[in-house]
């Protein structure tokens, strides 16, 4: 729990706009003071004790451990495509009464799954990627696989790539939503962002 309020006051909520460049930043940031005090730690004691047999070293070493796991986290965010300003202008006007979530990065064993925006009603999950290299049909197929174990049965899945008909789905969902299946729609967001990056 302790973990998850950390990332939320560091990075911001899952789901919001911008939420993958304050990663870059801050993971950036971490990873780089914990580098030099590692580098810091080695070779000042090494200068000290004028020889790296020392606790310190052993410190240092160990600290790796820690500095490797921000930096691998840090080339992940960087991978991963997230919304850009054009989309999300196009997008706010038209988003109206529906769930939905910004740059959402979803990957399965073998491929990775950009989402600038997501969106949840009447049984239905439409999303928008921007990049050329996102295999819909895969991503359409991890969704519903992600879906169905989780208990959410009988969604459809679709995956645009055209902000216009995009943004045509919105204003169809629009119209259909009635709202009352508000908590099932919710933890079907809730899960798609568990599941991103």
């Amino acid at each position: 729990m302790s973990l998850f309020i950390f990332g939320v006051i560091m990075f911001g909520k899952k789901g919001t706009y911008g939420y993958i460049k304050r990663a870059r930043v801050i993971l950036a940031v971490i990873t780089i003071v914990l580098l030099a005090a590692v580098l810091i730690i080695y070779f000042g004691a090494r200068w000290y004790f004028g020889t790296n047999k020392n606790a310190f070293t052993i410190l240092a070493a160990l600290s790796c451990i820690g500095v490797g796991k921000f930096a691998v986290d840090l080339i992940m965010f960087l991978r991963a495509g997230c919304c850009s300003a054009a989309a999300k202008e196009i997008i706010d006007p038209h988003v109206g009464k529906l769930t939905g979530a910004y740059d959402l990065f979803m990957t399965s064993y073998d491929k990775s799954f950009p989402i600038s925006h997501a969106v949840c009603a009447a049984k239905s999950v439409c999303a928008l990627t921007e990049d050329p290299k996102c295999d819909v049909k895969a991503g359409e197929m991890h969704i519903r696989t992600m879906l169905e174990n989780d208990g959410f049965k009988g969604y459809t899945v679709k995956i645009f790539r055209n902000p216009d008909k995009y943004i045509e789905r919105l204003d169809e969902l629009n119209r259909i939503e009635d709202g009352k299946e508000k908590k099932s729609t919710r933890g079907v967001m809730d899960l798609l962002e568990s599941i991103s990056l």
